[in-house]
């Protein structure tokens, strides 16, 4: 029995419409991944009593969880628009933006700080630095 063309067409879509949800929960699983990693490294730095012990820290925990976050974020390089639902998309460009605003904005709070201390302004730009680097090697 041959499938008409438009039964065809709705089936197509239909299986994409199917493939585009799994890819919106895999997507929304990375992102709330991401995003407790980041809230976890400003929280490390703002919670210390003393700020460049806290950058240490920040940076201790982002280089233990590097591997581990790169390979889950490599799973949105290959995520095409049509596989995931517009909503997703836009969720994630707000949310991988607010992340890295997020950490970017020590270096505005800590600006006193950098300016008297050198050495923690370096380790902080490090740590903001090896954050962003993370997020560009997937293109995003």
């Amino acid at each position: 029995m041959r499938m008409k063309p438009a039964a065809l067409l709705a089936a197509l879509a239909l299986a994409a419409a199917l493939a585009g949800c799994k890819k919106d929960a895999q997507i929304e699983s990375v992102l709330a991944e991401l995003n407790s990693f980041t809230q976890e490294i400003v929280k490390r730095v703002e919670g210390a009593a003393n700020p460049s012990a806290g950058v240490d820290d920040a940076q201790k925990f982002f280089d233990s969880r590097r591997a581990d976050m790169q390979a889950k974020l490599e799973t949105l390089k290959g995520v095409r628009n049509f596989q995931v639902s517009e909503a997703t998309q836009k969720k994630m460009m707000e949310q991988m933006t607010e992340d890295v605003m997020s950490v970017s904005k020590l270096q505005i709070k800590y600006i006193g700080q950098s300016m008297k201390d050198p050495a923690f302004k370096v380790k902080l730009e490090k740590l903001v630095g090896d954050y962003q680097n993370m997020l560009k090697s997937i293109g995003t």
